[in-house]
């Protein structure tokens, strides 16, 4: 499943948080990571401000694209300007996708549960990385802590139903070429049927094999519901309306573990890119039978916009 590594996270995160031994819980704590966390409290408990700000002069949906790059894997250097990784700890283990100076979108599983009830304000967002495992180079990656979340209903691991959450930022996003938000759907009745839509992540390049250090892209057939419910190994009671398939029934491409909580964009005809769903859950990666199964963005639009409008959304035409 795509939260494989969700699971071992959050023992990792337990024995971190419970123990009382002074053990390091991870190999390598950069210092930065030490002092990061001084301040962010004082975020935390700041009095929300829900007035909408002013206009934001700037486009969301624009890709870095090198035309050199033809059918690979990796992506070209923050080619994916929107894409934002999340770990505790130096320790990565979803992605997100960043939707407007405020806020990141991402799975609810990547921020809910026993574990992250207790420190889920410890977690660390990074916007425009590329390789995650460099040091020292010449990258600028921005690192912010998150000072609340927001869910839909009721979220279970047992059906996956409403696996979605939005993350605010401690502070607001500075944009520029290589740190610019999604453009988000502009119909809440879009299928996106037949389509080829992109995911991205630093997941596992293979079932049970290691993390990327560079973000990768996969390009995905978007199934319609009726062929992900009957053309597929999944039992059609799994398949919800608010969910999406993408992939392919041989196997071939897939995302994998780690993946979870990223996204999965579409090409519009203006050439910008429109977040239509969220990494959320699968059988395995790349398996026959088994596409991505991808929360559904359009059918959370209204409440997207509702709980993030204290962001400056950029121009989405």
């Amino acid at each position: 499943m795509r939260w494989t590594i969700l699971l071992s996270t959050q023992l990792f995160l337990a024995a971190c948080y419970l123990s009382q031994t002074g053990v390091v819980c991870d190999e390598e704590i950069a210092e930065n990571e030490k002092n990061s966390t001084k301040g962010f409290l004082e975020d935390l408990f700041k009095k929300k401000q829900t007035k909408p700000p002013g206009p934001c002069y700037c486009s969301c949906g624009l890709r870095n694209e090198d035309s050199r790059i033809v059918g690979g894997q990796t992506s070209v250097t923050n080619e994916f300007p929107w894409q934002a990784r999340l770990s505790y700890m130096n320790k990565f283990y979803c992605g997100g996708t960043l939707i407007n100076d405020r806020y990141v979108l991402t799975a609810a599983h990547c921020v809910k549960g026993f574990i992250f009830s207790f420190i889920w304000f410890m977690i660390k967002v990074t916007l425009g990385e590329h390789d995650r495992c460099l040091k020292n180079n010449n990258a600028t990656p921005a690192e912010l802590r998150i000072v609340s979340r927001a869910f839909v209903g009721n979220f279970s691991l047992a059906n996956f139903h409403n696996d979605i959450a939005l993350l605010r930022l401690s502070d607001r996003v500075r944009f520029s070429d290589t740190i610019r938000p999604i453009c988000l759907p502009k119909k809440t009745d879009e299928l996106y049927d037949g389509i080829k839509a992109l995911a991205s992540g630093w997941g596992t390049v293979r079932e049970d094999g290691p993390l990327s250090c560079i973000l990768q892209y996969v390009d995905l057939p978007v199934m319609s519901l009726t062929e992900c419910r009957n053309l597929t190994r999944y039992s059609p009671r799994v398949i919800s309306d608010n969910m999406m398939c993408a992939g392919y029934l041989e196997g071939k491409k897939d995302t994998c573990q780690g993946d979870s909580g990223g996204p999965l964009v579409a090409m519009r005809a203006d050439k910008k890119y429109e977040l239509i769903g969220v990494v959320s859950w699968g059988n395995g990666c790349a398996r026959a039978g088994y596409p991505g199964v991808y929360t559904r963005v359009t059918k959370y639009l209204d409440w997207i916009l509702k709980n993030s409008k204290d962001g400056c959304f950029c121009d989405q035409d």
